[in-house]
């Protein structure tokens, strides 16, 4: 006899991290019943992925057509502490410092001070193929990340703005 699996649900948090839409845009999505299989149980949804390992939308019938995902991302992020930028920083007083983290999500690359990543990652070390910015370790994740500080201080506050959107 040949065993089902059970399918694979998840809540919207991770549904919408992997869509690429905001946790809101998901839960409207939801609510015009527009997520396939989706069932709410209690105060939570649970969400089944396809075979493709999304989840999926049904299209609306009018207006412009959804920007969500439609498969998992084939490119991890690449996480990087930029070790040219922390032999700089030295000696430096704190409001000229640069930041020394960065994420490279296929062209983007934003820049920051502290970084949470909220899922798995992979400590990648390759001394003899380097990735083509040069580095030889850094952190690849297919989950967003989130930098918890852009701007340098002594006492760190929460900050949620790519280093490129902040006005010097």
């Amino acid at each position: 006899m040949g065993t089902t699996e059970a399918p694979i649900l998840l809540g919207t948090r991770e549904a919408s991290i992997l869509l690429g839409i905001s946790r809101q845009r998901l839960l409207v999505l939801l609510a015009q019943g527009r997520v396939k299989d989706a069932e709410k149980n209690g105060r939570f949804w649970e969400i089944p992925v396809s075979e493709s390992g999304m989840p999926v939308i049904i299209p609306a019938r009018r207006g412009p057509q959804g920007i969500w995902r439609k498969k998992e991302p084939s490119d991890p992020k690449m996480i990087h502490v930029n070790q040219h930028k922390i032999t700089g920083n030295k000696g430096k007083p704190p409001e000229e410092i640069e930041p020394v983290v960065s994420v490279k999500d296929g062209k983007r690359n934003d820049y920051g001070y502290n970084l949470y990543i909220p899922g798995p990652c992979l400590i990648v070390y390759k001394p003899y193929k380097p990735a083509p910015c040069g580095a030889h370790l850094w952190i690849n994740t297919y989950h967003s990340v989130e930098f918890v500080d852009t701007e340098f201080n002594l006492d760190p506050v929460t900050a949620r703005r790519p280093y490129k959107q902040i006005s010097k």
